[in-house]
């Protein structure tokens, strides 16, 4: 494997790991992360088996789930009966839609958490409440980004 292969396939591996952050497959966080990097940008199925070094049935299932998630969509040629695939606009939409979710949930509980402390300790009541004023802060900000990447899009 020459040096320069290397140090893509790493950058995948790497990537892929902060994907998978967000709540992706190991598969599907490499495959986001190859076509992030890749040249040309879109690749077939056949590629992407070869490249990866995966099961057709890995692949398979990782493609469409980033399909129907709308990470990735697939494209095709009149003289070419393959589809290739390629990574959407609204890919960082999708991943900040989950940022949200995370937050909003946490926030949830967090909330619920603090209603349930005893008052013989305020200052911990005081400094989670805080934290749910900037969570919220966070939220407003994230979900005014989120409508300018959509009108973008």
């Amino acid at each position: 494997m020459e040096l320069k292969d290397k140090k893509i396939r790493d950058t995948i591996e790497e990537t892929g790991k902060i994907f998978e952050k967000f709540g992706l497959t190991p598969m599907q966080g490499r495959i986001v992360a190859y076509f992030t990097i890749s040249d040309p940008p879109e690749k077939t199925f056949e590629e992407l088996v070869k490249f990866f070094v995966a099961s057709k049935s890995s692949i398979s299932n990782s493609l469409n789930w980033l399909l129907q998630n709308k990470i990735i969509d697939y494209k095709t040629f009149a003289s070419d009966r393959k589809r290739y695939f390629f990574i959407t606009d609204s890919f960082f939409y999708v991943y900040f839609k989950k940022v949200l979710e995370n937050v909003k949930e946490l926030k949830t509980y967090t909330y619920k958490a603090v209603t349930m402390r005893s008052p013989e300790y305020p200052g911990v009541s005081e400094k989670i409440l805080r934290w749910i004023e900037n969570a919220n802060v966070f939220e407003e900000s994230l979900e005014n980004i989120m409508i300018e990447i959509k009108n973008d899009n």
